[in-house]
């Protein structure tokens, strides 16, 4: 008897059934399966998987709609269950160490990102007998999904991996010559420009892998677009044939062609992006904004604007208006930065920096024609004065960032200094 336990399964599945270890070569019939499963010019086309749900929580109602269609046997179905990003899963391994379930393209970790989405997807194929609904034999497998997109292009790639983790049940052609197959699909806006193919044994000891790029047409100045791959289990063994099919998707993204001078490309806009000012490039400049954010407390999420009349405003009111004559020595830095809604056109004062520490050392923002910013003041916007060459840097800086993010019209992001 073999006691397996899965989360996603509905409690503890007890198998009366011989186990199938991870090094278990398949059957002569499943090896021969296997092998006229691969995608030839002249072999008939691949099977396609049964136009049926996810398996319930009582399987004896699957079972019973097969038997009424005059059907017995072994039947299938598929539960799974999308870890979360950040979520990482391990099991211990027989030397005691921490070892991760399944080797995917993740890391063994679902994650996300302004340019790329990793998922896993935990599952098990139940396979149980029909007209009573009693399992006899399960295949738990990890499924893995990278995507990729590009800011500069709209096309992106996705990357699939499957591998089994343990098989249970009785070496008989329903468990042993079970087979898995993918395919992409489009699911908006999309076309697949080309794709490998998977198709071959679902037991461990075999791993399958493919790639397809995908792309997507203009279609106005931002719209959405996904794909995903779309897999399922075969065996000729099954009364129905094939287990239902199961689609591994990222997150939907966001494609635009409104950065001017720049080309379309792709993000996913989900995920708040973050610029990082760098202390070691720019000193003055970074040293303003920390002290703006981190010391005054003033807002480090902004909103960027690409209406050009607002960020002249925001220009003209925070580094021209009862600016003296000449200026003050150095370059005018703003924070918010002028081309974000919470500019200076939109705040009622602005406030300029001094500090005098108690061992003596102090730092001014030079902009003598401001009030200074009182300790508990998180309000209004800065000026400092700083040097050109790094205004110029930090500005030339935060427009890469702009256009490497798609960070467009309305979107928020935020501003750190590291």
């Amino acid at each position: 008897m073999v006691r397996w336990k899965a989360g996603i399964a509905s409690g503890a599945l007890i198998l009366l059934s011989v186990f199938v270890p991870t090094s278990f070569a398949p059957t002569a019939s499943a090896t021969a399966t296997a092998t006229a499963a691969e995608p030839e010019p002249d072999q008939p086309p691949t099977p396609k998987p049964t136009l049926t749900k996810e398996c319930g929580t009582d399987l004896t109602q699957e079972a019973a709609a097969l038997a009424g269609d005059g059907k017995t046997g072994n039947a299938t179905c598929i539960r799974k269950q999308t870890r979360k990003p950040g979520d990482a899963r391990t099991s211990k391994s027989s030397k005691g160490a921490d070892a991760q379930l399944a080797a995917d393209i993740c890391g063994g970790q679902a994650t996300i990102s302004r340019s790329a989405n990793c998922v896993i997807e935990d599952g098990i194929l139940l396979i149980f007998t029909v007209p009573n609904g009693v399992v006899i034999g399960s295949i738990q497998y990890t499924v893995s999904s990278l995507t990729t997109l590009d800011y500069a292009s709209l096309r992106w790639t996705q990357s699939w991996h499957y591998q089994a983790n343990t098989v249970a049940g009785p070496a008989i052609p329903p468990v042993l010559d079970t087979l898995v197959y993918a395919e992409p699909q489009c699911l908006a806006n999309c076309t697949v420009s080309s794709s490998g193919l998977v198709g071959g044994s679902a037991l461990p000891g075999r791993t399958h892998s493919a790639t397809t790029y995908f792309q997507t047409p203009l279609s106005g100045s931002s719209w959405q677009a996904h794909g995903g791959i779309r897999y399922w289990f075969y065996n000729a063994a099954w009364v129905n044939t094939s287990s239902n099919a199961s689609i591994t998707t990222p997150a939907v993204h966001r494609c635009d062609n409104v950065l001017t001078g720049y080309p379309a490309g792709c993000v996913y806009n989900s995920v708040l992006p973050v610029h990082d000012v760098l202390s070691y490039r720019y000193p003055m400049y970074a040293r303003h904004l920390s002290l703006a954010i981190n010391h005054y407390k003033m807002k480090s999420i902004l909103t960027r604007t690409q209406d050009e009349n607002l960020m002249n405003r925001n220009y003209e009111r925070s580094c021209r208006e009862n600016v003296p004559n000449p200026m003050p020595a150095g370059s005018c830095d703003e924070y918010p930065f002028k081309s974000t809604r919470e500019g200076a056109y939109s705040q009622p004062y602005g406030r300029t920096i001094f500090i005098l520490n108690i061992n003596g050392n102090s730092f001014s923002c030079g902009a003598t024609w401001l009030p200074v910013r009182a300790p508990n003041d998180s309000g209004g916007y800065s000026i400092c004065m700083i040097p050109l060459s790094e205004n110029l840097l930090g500005g030339s800086d935060l427009g890469a960032f702009y256009y490497k993010s798609r960070v467009i019209d309305g979107d928020q992001f935020q501003v750190r200094v590291i």
